[in-house]
């Protein structure tokens, strides 16, 4: 079986992770994927009642604030993914996925080997400090109140980095617990900058590695 060739777009929410992701998506042989837009575009199926039975209890668990399991997870991403090959939105022979979201922990890395081939990983982050001001800040400003509090983003961030260290020695066994580790596989990009450096980063990489 072929994979899709892939680059894990890697860090935490909120520091603009999802946002350099989108835009290196819109270069031609590159096609972003998102399980928050994923699970987005679920939630609006369910709304407009058009949804399967699945995706009703998917959105059930979601908004009594669970987690999809990993298995669930990892189904429906390939699901998604067969159908933009199928409609002609990505070419397995010559496209590049971006990984966004997914995997999620170590559990779902293993699971999506079976049809991800991982080249790279652009991992995208920020010093804490910095990372929770964006978060709360960005909350205050869209009136969501989940994302104000200091203490549950500061919760967040350490399942995110517990995971993170997981995941990203599973793919490099070289991996030494620092956030700012880099290698042949993991590239670091510093997202304390201004968001434009950032994306200039992210495309310099592209360019030397693509």
């Amino acid at each position: 079986m072929q994979k899709y060739k892939s680059i894990l777009i890697f860090g935490p929410n909120g520091i603009g992770k999802g946002t350099n992701a989108k835009a290196v998506g819109t270069l031609p042989g590159f096609l972003h994927f998102s399980t928050g837009e994923m699970f987005r575009h679920l939630a609006a199926r369910v709304s407009e009642g058009t949804a399967s039975d699945l995706e009703r209890r998917i959105d059930k668990t979601m908004k009594s604030g669970g987690l999809v399991d990993d298995q669930t997870t990892v189904n429906l991403a390939r699901e998604h993914l067969e159908k933009e090959v199928h409609d002609g939105r990505f070419k397995l022979e010559t496209g590049v996925l971006l990984l966004d979201g997914l995997p999620r922990d170590r559990a779902q890395a293993e699971m999506i080997d079976a049809y991800i081939e991982v080249r790279a990983i652009l991992n995208i982050t920020a010093s804490r400090a910095i990372a929770v001001a964006r978060i709360t800040g960005r909350a205050r400003l869209e009136g969501r109140k989940d994302d104000q509090d200091e203490e549950a983003v500061g919760h967040r961030l350490d399942i995110f980095y517990a995971n993170a260290e997981k995941i990203l020695s599973y793919y490099d066994p070289n991996y030494n617990g620092q956030m700012t580790y880099s290698s042949n596989l993991i590239h670091y990009v510093n997202a304390d900058q201004k968001p434009v450096k950032v994306l200039r980063d992210c495309l310099d990489w592209l360019v030397r590695t693509f």
